[in-house]
């Protein structure tokens, strides 16, 4: 049976669609989830350690699995990781070829000498393409690198935020500790003054001074409780947590970097800090975007095989090749906005290489006075410790009046809250500076070709 040219031609057209529908994707809807849903305690959480073991969901924790716990369950990071997994698949797509064009036509025999139909096919492949695939494919990988470096140093300063808060909270809670013990100490004062003012045996104004105290005591310990919860609502949220799920926290026991040890650090911050990295790699990429806009001024070529028939059935076929001329655009334009491109980021690593070192060398300045600003407050809790006792022995001796005791309980009460805050923020600073300086990460000693290292 003899088959016409345009059977052939349908024939070939239905097999070439019906290949290339069974190479797409198919669509699939994912509705976002509307309503919050935060875990309702420790328990809830994710909690298993990558490298093997389990955080605890009982009891007080330190503020290092703090840390742990809001790396592995902020949903802020969620986006980020998403973010690699979004550059990933531009790597993937950077480094595909683009698909070869088929073209086919067909002219029906309306009149004239011809004796039959004429049909012409093609099929074309951009080789241009092949000159760039590979800066283009070097820059791809080098931005998903920066992406999961730029992740790293998120989970960085998630882990120091949570590890911070919950230092605070722990300072919080000590000195609400002692102001109530303060506070209860001056309460019964108070009770007794009332009583002796009411009696005659006190005059009104010396009785005043341990309700005044009282009040002053009542007035920072509210302000230190709305530092507590807003703090708590802090690290609830970096872990994922209803704002009302009990955190208890424990001493911490963060240990202070020696002096060289830092100054080392401050040495290799280009080689250790994810967010220096990850400008490291975007320079990388940008040095490759540049080499493929170079490559791309050379004249684009496309190469294709044109074939078919013609009204008196002469068949042909042979090759056709398309030439740019670069005679007015050339890709200059793309090259030098890579050109500036480089030049920008390189400016930006010099500008944040250089403000990591000053932040560092800061921090290591004040927690330098910090410890020196503690190790004084720690004497004067100490004499006034020592002073509001005797003040409570000699009261009830009658050798000094209520003024009096009122006064020394209220300063070593405060003494002792300012020195707990110091405590606190030592080791607060301490966190910080093992942020700054990326303390713990591994050192990176050259950037690979694959963007991994």
């Amino acid at each position: 049976m003899i088959r016409s040219p345009l059977v052939r031609l349908r024939r070939l057209a239905g097999l070439g669609a019906l290949l290339g529908l069974s190479a797409c994707a198919r669509f699939h809807p994912a509705p976002l989830a509307l309503r919050p849903s935060p875990a309702a305690s420790l328990a809830a959480l994710d909690r298993a350690l990558p490298g093997g073991g389990t955080i605890a969901a009982r009891g007080a924790l330190t503020p290092g699995a703090y840390a742990a716990l809001a790396v592995l369950n902020d949903p802020a990071l969620a986006a980020g990781r998403e973010e690699v997994r979004l550059a990933s698949a531009r790597q993937f797509a950077a480094g595909l070829l683009p698909d070869p064009q088929v073209s086919g036509g067909f002219a029906a025999l309306l009149g004239g000498p011809g004796i039959a139909p004429s049909i012409s096919g093609g099929i074309a492949q951009d080789i241009a393409a092949l000159a760039t695939r590979g800066p283009r494919l070097s820059a791809a990988r080098a931005r998903t690198a920066a992406a999961a470096a730029r992740l790293e140093w998120q989970e960085w300063q998630v882990a120091a935020k949570a590890e911070t808060l919950a230092i605070g909270l722990w300072g919080e809670q000590r000195r609400l500790a002692a102001l109530a013990r303060a506070r209860d100490a001056l309460a019964g004062l108070d009770r007794a003054s009332r009583a002796a003012i009411k009696q005659g045996d006190l005059a009104l104004g010396a009785g005043a001074a341990a309700a005044a105290s009282l009040a002053g005591i009542e007035t920072a310990r509210d302000a230190i409780a709305r530092r507590e919860q807003a703090d708590h609502a802090a690290l609830a949220a970096l872990l994922g947590l209803a704002p009302g799920a009990a955190l208890p926290v424990s001493e911490p026991d963060s240990a202070p970097l020696p002096a060289r040890l830092v100054a080392a650090l401050v040495g290799s911050l280009a080689r250790r800090r994810p967010d220096l990295i990850a400008l490291r790699y975007g320079y990388r990429a940008a040095d490759a975007d540049l080499r493929a806009a170079i490559r791309a001024q050379f004249p684009l070529v496309s190469l294709a095989v044109n074939g078919g028939t013609d009204t008196t059935r002469v068949a042909s076929l042979g090759p056709t090749i398309t030439l740019d001329l670069p005679l007015f655009d050339g890709h200059r334009g793309a090259i030098a906005v890579a050109r500036a491109s480089r030049r920008q980021l390189a400016a930006a690593f010099r500008a944040a290489l250089d403000q990591a070192a000053g932040q560092a060398e800061a921090a290591q300045q004040a927690l330098t006075l910090l410890r020196a600003e503690y190790r004084r407050a720690v004497r004067r809790a100490a004499i006034a410790r020592r002073d509001a006792a005797a003040a409570r022995r000699a009261y009830a001796a009658g050798l000094i009046d209520a003024r009096a005791e009122a006064d020394l309980i209220d300063a070593a009460a405060n003494r002792r809250a300012e020195a707990i805050d110091l405590r606190a923020r030592i080791a607060a600073g301490r966190v910080s500076l093992r942020t700054l300086l990326g303390a713990g990460l591994p050192v990176i000693r050259s950037l690979s070709a694959s963007g991994k290292d």
